[in-house]
């Protein structure tokens, strides 16, 4: 028993052309979605975070020290729920691009 499998190779090549193209572009648009999304995100969460910080520890710190934790905590939020957001937001793409058969 051979564990080889032949196929022809001119229809196989243009199929996984097509489907490679195809991520290729659902991986794109995952790309642009994420990036909006985390700018968009970003003053949101930088305004939301420095509020908690300032509310927490404005009275025991300098500004500077609460402001920029508060800055600081903003980005990483915006990161994580930017990424979050766009991930989802996208994922019908990136589903359609697996249901759909290229070639045959």
């Amino acid at each position: 028993m051979s564990t080889e499998v032949a196929v022809a190779a001119d229809a196989t090549m243009s199929r996984f052309e097509a489907s490679l193209a195809a991520e290729h572009d659902a991986e794109r648009d995952l790309l642009k979605s994420l990036a909006r999304s985390i700018v968009l995100t970003m003053p949101v969460t930088i305004a939301i975070f420095v509020f908690i910080a300032a509310v927490a520890i404005s009275d025991k710190a300098e500004w500077y020290v609460w402001l920029g934790l508060g800055v600081g905590l903003g980005v990483i939020g915006a990161l994580l729920m930017g990424s979050l957001a766009g991930a989802t937001i996208n994922a019908h793409k990136l589903d359609d691009v697996d249901r759909a058969t290229y070639g045959a």
